[in-house]
């Protein structure tokens, strides 16, 4: 059954944790799609206020958080004595999922996704804000393969001052405490221990599992204090010893001895994120690719989707001809009725796309308008008219005017806006 806070229509449950449930909701007043994270307050009437007056101070500063990477705050209040937090609802999915679905990524695609967490913890810390419960749930990877970092403030609304009460469930430390830096299990909380966090994630996106997951929270806090990390060589062979180094230093117990700040993290992280050729002309197309396409494009998926797997298994095809093929496959996937496995596929390519040939490439705007086409058939409506507003700009920027795919997003985003 659904149920209203304010003016906003609560429509399905998102995920739920120590500090509250996320709810995708419907602003009714501004009639848009928005996330309402409602704060676990429940049976603490004596302690609302001070908790109100915490929330209302984190909430100023990181409203004020102005970055691609991190969703906007567009509201907050309290209503009937629940605190809720009103922001953009970010499509895509939570690494924890991904993790738990598709198991460990590749050491470039790992290296990419910790390179623009750190990007956005650094203008978090420029802007005196501490993140303090960074985990594989709180970093979403869009469908069109940004990264976007949630609950900024959230962890801090919560967290006690000298002589205050903790306010998460059961009295727990706010923050996750499989990620939490060994400093914040004593309060103290500094920009350094979101590089430790970022540590534990990266390590996890590299092996599938954080470095210590096992016992109570008290032998947790333990272990992030006392015990060595086990070796990231044991659990993930194939990891180059310099960015081995890094998760290392990133999982120092004491802050100081961790990377300067998160702008030297993404800095050093640069060296495994795949280097992105020029935007344009950088690989030259198999010969056969626009053969099939054309075979695609006459009706023929089946008979097309033969072809293209021929050809990735064919000696010779470069990288980019490759993931070109990849991409024509999952189209007639799609077109033999399976959209969600072909969405799936375009999901991966469009990540190894971005890495090689750079966001702008004409590869990777086809890719992700193709995105958009299959959400819509999906029913992901939401989804897709964020992915084309984004991409409508790009094209507009990045294709010849006179080009095939120019003002094809925006001619979309108008149908499905006439949709409803």
């Amino acid at each position: 059954m659904r149920r209203s806070l304010g003016r906003y229509e609560l429509r399905h449950e998102l995920g739920r944790g120590g500090m509250g449930v996320v709810w995708a909701a419907r602003d009714r007043d501004h009639h848009r799609d928005v996330a309402v994270k409602v704060l676990a307050t429940r049976g603490r009437a004596a302690e609302l206020s001070t908790l109100e007056r915490r929330f209302l101070r984190e909430i100023r500063l990181t409203g004020r958080l102005r970055h691609p990477g991190v969703p906007a705050v567009h509201d907050h209040g309290n209503h009937e004595g629940e605190l809720y937090l009103v922001m953009d609802l970010v499509p895509g999915r939570a690494l924890d999922a991904v993790l738990k679905n598709d198991g460990p990524l590749g050491i470039a695609q790992a290296a990419d996704v910790a390179r623009r967490t750190a990007k956005v913890l650094s203008y978090a810390h420029g802007q005196g804000v501490v993140h303090r419960d960074l985990k594989p749930s709180n970093l979403m990877i869009t469908p069109d393969g940004e990264i976007k970092v949630l609950d900024f403030g959230v962890a801090a609304a919560l967290e006690p001052q000298a002589g205050e009460t903790r306010f998460t469930a059961s009295n727990a430390t706010p923050g996750t405490v499989v990620y939490m830096a060994p400093e914040q299990a004593v309060g103290q909380t500094v920009p350094a221990s979101d590089l430790y966090s970022l540590g534990c994630v990266l390590y996890e996106l590299l092996t599938g599992t954080p470095p210590f997951t096992d016992g109570s929270p008290f032998m947790l806090y333990h272990r992030h204090a006392n015990e060595p990390v086990p070796p990231l060589a044991d659990r993930r062979p194939d990891v180059p010893d310099g960015l081995r180094t890094l998760v290392e230093s990133l999982l120092e117990k004491k802050p100081e001895n961790r990377p300067a700040s998160a702008a030297e993290v993404a800095a050093l992280l640069d060296a495994w994120a795949p280097r992105p050729a020029p935007a344009f002309g950088a690989a030259p197309a198999h010969p056969r690719l626009a053969e099939i396409e054309a075979l695609r494009r006459a009706g023929r998926p089946a008979r097309a989707l033969e072809e293209y797997r021929e050809l990735m298994a064919a000696p010779g095809i470069d990288r980019a001809g490759l993931l070109a093929a990849r991409a024509g496959g999952a189209l007639c996937v799609a077109a033999l009725g399976r959209t969600r496995e072909a969405l799936d596929e375009l999901k991966s390519v469009l990540a190894e796309q971005r890495s090689l040939l750079g966001p702008g490439h004409p590869d990777v705007l086809d890719t992700r308008y193709e995105i958009a086409v299959l959400l819509i058939r999906t029913g992901e409506r939401h989804a897709a008219g964020e992915l084309l507003r984004r991409l409508a700009d790009e094209e507009d920027r990045g294709l010849p005017a006179s080009g095939a795919g120019h003002g094809r997003s925006r001619a979309l985003l108008e149908r499905l806006r006439r949709m409803g």
